[in-house]
């Protein structure tokens, strides 16, 4: 029994001590990593102003920039647009390069990436002095790379972001061009060429309306909220990428016969600041001086990612547009752009709208006075409006009107020939609106309605008879 309980003892104090060893081995390590983080070393350190030259090589591809004065100069293609911020940044990485810890008794180089490194980097200081930074192998565990100085006679393990900033290919250092962002409220024409032809979305000098030309010339009025939603495309422009900036195969890119975006706007111009006094207290505020501009993307073929070779009229440079962007744009489509409203008019916009049914024709006018408050000079407007002439309520005409301005289509439609219109209604501005829509029966289900532009499109045939009996609902009270 004795001797029981002496084995069993002994199996606890076994089971202690390897508890306590373990635990020793799980700390160990950790206390071990925190005290080389806390002692990380300098690997490599140069002071930017210092640095004549750094030259990288990556997989076999040399970039060599020399400092030239303040400026940057790329010796392997002295004409490309080289960003010299891009290469700052490059530089100020490499100019204190820390390391988390020295290898030390390293004996083949080889074992990590070291002996053909694919990364080098020299740096040749304003004294002649150069310092060849070679970088290895990744350690993913700890999120390094291992980097060596020279001959590898010092070999460090860094951080990985040291490794692949250094790692780039040329488009990247590009300084691309910006590109206009174009108020909303500023544009007033846009023009888009293609195989098929010019299609245009353009303001109308009267009544700020909007009309989309077709490219066989036809024209359909569109909605002002849609062509608002539509313009927020130029707004926001992006590049993808750098391309090149040799323009002598455009055919390689489509770009010798492009697809054309012209957008017509207008830019306030920066007033030139004066340093003249006035005698007045207060200076009136002056009137925005604005310019006209144009803006042209020429629209190419699609690169392997799907995005589009474009560039703009007056540039030498190549770059690549979002396919999302490009097809927005060039996305002018009537049926996209015109209201779902048959008519989109405001009773209170309007100065007449004449009703023509059966061979009777009946004119709504509408008439805006100006009336004083009481005893006030304060003036208030007062509208009227009438119906051939004799003054009606405008309580007498709100179903009728609402029925016309909610009246929705189901489909546009073209080549469509009505006869015999059961009722037209034209909607008249001086200086702007002159629209005559006519409402045609068409089958069981839809009425065919024709409007000025020459756009056609079907509605629900249950809505328009609606409209039409709150019409004779209106005159039938009207000549009681």
């Amino acid at each position: 029994m004795k001797k029981k309980k002496g084995l069993i003892a002994g199996i606890v104090i076994l089971l202690i001590l390897i508890g306590v060893y373990i635990g020793l081995k799980v700390a160990g390590p950790k206390e071990k990593e925190e005290q080389t983080e806390e002692k990380e070393i300098t690997a490599f350190e140069i002071n930017a102003e210092d640095i004549a030259q750094v030259s990288i090589e990556n997989n076999g591809v040399l970039y060599t920039f020399v400092k030239e004065e303040e400026t940057w100069k790329y010796t392997e293609d002295e004409n490309f647009p080289l960003n010299q911020a891009v290469v700052s940044n490059l530089v100020s990485g490499i100019t204190a390069v820390n390391a988390q810890r020295e290898l030390k008794d390293i004996e083949n180089p080889e074992d990590y990436g070291l002996s053909e490194p694919k990364l080098k980097v020299t740096v040749t200081d304003k004294e002649n002095t150069q310092t060849v930074l070679n970088f290895g192998d990744d350690n993913e565990a700890v999120s390094g790379a291992y980097m060596s100085i020279g001959n590898n006679e010092k070999i460090y393990l860094v951080n990985f972001s040291v490794k692949t900033d250094l790692q780039f290919e040329k488009n990247d250092l590009a300084e691309m061009e910006e590109l206009p962002q174009i108020a909303v409220g500023n544009i007033q024409k846009v023009e888009i060429s293609s195989e098929n032809g010019v299609k245009t979305l353009q303001e109308e000098e009267a009544g700020g309306l909007w009309n989309l030309y077709k490219e066989d010339g036809s024209q359909v009025s569109v909605d002002t909220a849609k062509v608002n939603d539509y313009m927020n495309h130029f707004s926001g422009l992006n590049w993808v990428d750098f391309v090149s900036y040799d323009v002598s195969d455009l055919a390689a890119y489509g770009l010798d016969n492009p697809k054309k975006i012209t957008v017509f706007y207008e830019e306030e111009q920066e007033s030139k600041e004066t340093s003249e006094e006035t005698d007045t207290e207060e200076e009136e505020e002056e009137e925005p001086v604005m310019a006209q501009k144009e803006f042209v993307l020429l629209v190419g073929n699609a690169d392997e990612n799907g995005n589009y070779y474009v560039k703009t009229a007056d540039s030498s440079y190549i770059y690549t547009m979002a396919a999302s962007t490009v097809d927005e744009m060039m996305n002018l489509a009537s049926d996209e752009l015109v209201s779902s409203l048959v008519t989109d008019y405001s009773l209170a916009d309007l100065d007449k709208v004449t009703i023509e049914k059966t061979g009777e024709t009946y004119v709504l006018t509408r008439e805006e006075t100006e009336v004083k408050k009481g005893d006030s000079e304060e003036t208030t407007t007062e509208t009227k409006y009438y119906l051939n002439d004799e003054e009606i309520q405008y309580e007498e005409i709100s179903d009728f009107y609402s029925k016309v301005s909610g009246l929705e289509w189901q489909s546009m439609t073209e080549g469509q020939n009505g006869e015999n219109a059961e009722i037209t209604i034209t909607f008249e501005k001086e200086g702007g609106i002159q629209d005559k829509v006519a409402y045609y029966s068409y089958d069981e289900n839809f009425y065919l309605v024709t409007k000025t532009d020459g756009s056609q499109m079907l509605v629900n045939k249950m809505k328009v008879r609606e409209m039409i009996e709150a019409f004779d609902r209106m005159i039938e009270n009207w000549k009681k």
